[in-house]
């Protein structure tokens, strides 16, 4: 756990960069300006009762004033110590700005980085992280680790602040200072039972929050079916049981936060007494000199505190930037935002003896397919044979175990972002947010007025329910678009892909929910479309397939044979 937390301060370094540097000048110039008020209390109280300092090496501090008129020496002191006041609340409000800067940029940056990992790891190390663990992982992971970034923040400013007003007080009274080290030195020692445990509970913490994420993601993904069936009840039992795995650990950790302040402040209370105690009875410290150790010990205590609550929770939640690397395998860099990319005129995909295997048993062998401009390809076969598989290799989702996948004779790797330019992909389950027509329609960026938007829609057969809704394009379609049926989510994802004037059309299954009279329409649309798009349509019912040029039929991962369509598009 020490070499996450060691990795996550390294990354927030990196990210910091000056930004760091200058806040740590903040926190270095604040803790200055606060011990220069206090020190200036020496000869303000000396100044107001008419006393010296006893001698020692603060007795400089009532005579460097003796210049200054009797009259106006009280004044022109407390001025000084008013401009050193404000002094430190200016430089410590730059300090707080710039941390809160910093870690509110780092949290985003962790968040962006995260996505774009998993961005260009592709869409099998994606599926394999799992919609639970992105959910995870965004909501959980990464803002516990900005939350241990806070306060490895805290820590720092507590450290600097500390080890300033140390000095100080060694400069005001060595033996008080030394007595202070002492029950600092001591209070961490006890301290570090506590932080230990704070390293156990951030693990289980990470663990129980990932537990009742995945429970809710199952609550919430089927909860619709569990209402109708009336099993709700077994979905609302797990949830709860996780939970209460995680409350009890958050219990059991905010505890040992308790314990440890709880201590920290008795045993402040016992250090000013035992301060009062020597400098009154044992060391026989002029009342200036008293006035201010007992204030600067005084201020020391919220950092020591501060020091020892920021270590618990640098502990505890360092374990969620562990998870982060764990779920991801490291971080890529955002880096700048990649060029346009001009899609690509092509004349030809061929896939040669082309094979993915995800499991034993489970993909893609030996596929052989030739697809021109304008042609239409089915594919058929049972469930778990192997047509996603094949699709995803024309979508160069996968690269292929053996055999290859070219564009005009050009392996598909190396013209990869020009060739995904021109394809648009719509599976079974397509991808509907909870926003508007319209923005759902933008969703992935297409330029479109309203004019292009209400074209798509004619397509596919969408437009006129669309215009009953009370607000039409700008009416919101609800979580996963509850507010239409399955058909018309169907009809939209497809009206979506459109926007992206494909050359390759690629429907798994995305018109599954319509019944045979809407498919065949949205498709006749497509077909009539002009320019025409190249399509792959993977499909069980022979309706759909009957509108390709010719159909290929997969079995247990093999491509047993391919078949002139009865229905001739052309």
């Amino acid at each position: 756990m020490a070499g996450g937390v060691a990795a996550m301060i390294r990354d927030y370094r990196r990210f910091a960069g000056a930004g760091l540097w200058l806040a740590l000048t903040l926190m270095l110039f604040g803790a200055f300006a606060e011990g220069v008020g206090i020190v200036v209390l020496v000869p303000l109280a000396a100044i107001a009762i008419g006393t010296g300092t006893g001698g020692g090496t603060a007795s400089w501090l009532v005579r460097a004033a003796d210049w200054l008129p009797s009259d106006t020496r009280f004044l022109a002191v407390l001025a000084l110590f008013v401009a050193a006041m404000g002094a430190r609340s200016v430089l410590l409000y730059l300090r707080d700005r710039e941390l809160a800067r910093l870690q509110a940029g780092y949290e985003a940056s962790l968040r962006l980085r995260a996505a774009v990992t998993l961005a260009r790891r592709g869409w099998r190390f994606a599926a394999n992280v799992g919609q639970a663990g992105m959910q995870a992982l965004l909501l959980t992971d990464v803002p516990r680790a900005a939350l241990a970034v806070g306060e490895a923040q805290r820590f720092a400013t507590g450290a600097i602040m500390l080890t300033v007003q140390l000095a100080l007080a060694f400069f005001l009274s060595p033996a008080l200072a030394a007595v202070s080290t002492i029950i600092l030195l001591l209070g961490f020692l006890l301290s570090i039972r506590w932080t230990r445990r704070g390293v156990a509970s951030g693990i289980a913490l990470t663990e129980r929050s990932e537990e009742s994420t995945v429970s809710g993601f199952r609550f919430h993904a089927g909860l619709k079916a569990a209402l109708a069936q009336g099993t709700a009840g077994q979905f609302l039992a797990e949830y709860e049981s996780t939970l209460g795995r995680a409350r009890r650990e958050a219990v059991r950790f905010a505890s040992d936060v308790a314990s440890a302040r709880q201590l920290a402040a008795f045993a402040a209370a016992l250090a000013a007494a035992s301060i009062l105690y020597i400098g009154v009875g044992l060391v026989h410290l002029a009342f200036p000199l008293l006035i201010a150790s007992v204030v600067l010990f005084a201020r020391m205590v919220p950092p020591a505190q501060s020091l020892m609550h920021s270590a618990q929770y640098v502990a505890a939640f360092g374990a969620s930037f562990s998870a982060v690397t764990r779920r991801l395998g490291g971080l890529d860099e955002t880096g700048e935002k990649p060029p346009t990319v001009q899609r690509r005129t092509w004349g030809g995909l061929r896939l040669e003896n082309a094979g993915y295997w995800h499991q034993p048993g489970l993909g893609l062998a030996g596929a052989c397919l030739t697809l021109r401009p304008g042609e239409w390809i089915g594919i058929a076969g049972p469930s778990g044979s192997g047509k996603t598989t094949l699709v995803d290799l024309v979508a160069g989702l996968l690269v292929p175990q053996s055999g290859t996948v070219a564009v005009d004779g050009e392996e598909l790797g190396a013209v990869l972002d020009s060739w995904r330019a021109g394809l648009a992909y719509v599976g079974q389950q397509g991808a509907v947010f909870d926003d508007s027509v319209r923005g759902n329609l933008l969703a992935e960026g297409a330029i479109a007025d309203e004019a292009q938007l209400w074209a798509v829609l004619e397509t596919v057969g969408l437009a006129d329910r669309v215009r009953k809704l009370p607000d039409d394009l700008d009416e919101r379609v609800g979580d996963r678009g509850s507010q239409l049926s399955g058909g018309e989510l169907q009809r939209l994802t497809i009206a979506r892909a459109l926007l992206r004037r494909p050359s390759l059309l690629i429907l798994d299954e995305a018109t599954a929910a319509l019944d045979d009279e809407g498919e065949a329409s949205v498709l006749r649309g497509l077909i009539e479309l002009d320019p025409r798009p190249a399509a792959i349509l993977v499909a069980h019912r022979p309706s759909t397939l009957a509108h390709c040029d010719s159909i290929l039929h997969i079995h247990h991962g093999t491509v047993e044979k391919s078949a002139d369509s009865t229905y001739r598009t052309s």
